[in-house]
């Protein structure tokens, strides 16, 4: 992962939707319903324990907190329960509008993550379940670390978690399928060793009426190497960087990355 040094400033952020946006949303939206029925939960159970111990001692009371890739929001309401005053973007309409239903007192945006930016606003940015394997990029990788260092105040932090290469390829092969009375959801995963590029394709079932309604999404995720991550982060100004890998389900294939902006930049 080669650091740049030419990056230009990203773009200001704004509440309009770019073509980008609308070409990103479309991955999830189709499955939004999905997500808040069988992922939502999960992402609580699996990330709120590592949040626990990895970030939330380090933040004051009442502190401000951006979700990136925050999804149908059940992380935000978790962190809104426990009194943190939180924000949170995603890219697809869909999946926020289930989030607004799970978590209405949260202010959500709709945003390309790639752009977003809140000039010294958050005591912390998150960004779980492997958010940032959806940039296939290492220049929107950047771009977004970026705009998250700007976006933090002085000490304030970072916490994220990334499939690694061969995580990605132990976990997204093959086929799953879940079956219920009111939903069928399928998923089968592969993975391209030279790309280092894992893609999903899920197709989901849905009652309606006498007839199922059929959604389908292909998610592509990239893998990033642990080492070449803690590179680019210190590079970038952070500090405090450490990476950490937990066992049982939360830590399976995945890094969890945690680094502090420096007081003065």
């Amino acid at each position: 992962m080669a650091a740049r040094h030419d990056m230009k400033t990203s773009a200001s952020t704004s509440n309009c939707v770019s073509p980008n946006v609308l070409e990103m949303s479309s991955n999830y939206d189709a499955i939004a319903w999905v997500y808040h029925r069988y992922w939502g939960p999960f992402s609580v159970k699996r990330f709120m324990p590592v949040l626990e111990r990895l970030l939330l001692p380090h933040l004051p009371k009442e502190a401000q907190i951006l979700d990136l890739g925050c999804g149908t929001g059940n992380l935000a309401r978790a962190l809104w329960e426990k009194g943190y005053r939180v924000t949170g973007v995603d890219v697809s309409a869909g999946m926020l509008r289930e989030a607004r239903e799970v978590a209405p007192e949260v202010k959500f945006v709709q945003q390309d993550m790639r752009f977003f930016k809140r000039s010294n606003s958050f005591h912390a940015v998150i960004a779980l379940f492997a958010t940032m394997n959806h940039l296939v990029s290492e220049e929107d990788l950047q771009r977004v670390l970026e705009n998250v260092k700007e976006s933090l105040v002085g000490d304030g932090w970072l916490v994220f978690d990334f499939n690694t290469a061969s995580g990605l390829s132990r976990r997204w092969q093959g086929g799953e399928a879940v079956v219920e009375e009111d939903m069928v959801l399928i998923s089968q995963g592969q993975y391209d060793e030279n790309a280092e590029i894992a893609t999903s394709t899920i197709t989901a079932f849905r009652p309606q009426g006498r007839l199922w309604l059929r959604s389908d999404a292909e998610i592509r995720l990239r893998g990033y190497d642990e080492e070449k991550m803690k590179e680019l982060l210190g590079f970038m100004g952070f500090d405090e960087v450490a990476m950490h890998r937990f066992v049982g389900k939360a830590g399976q294939g995945r890094v969890f990355a945690v680094a502090r902006k420096p007081v003065c930049t």
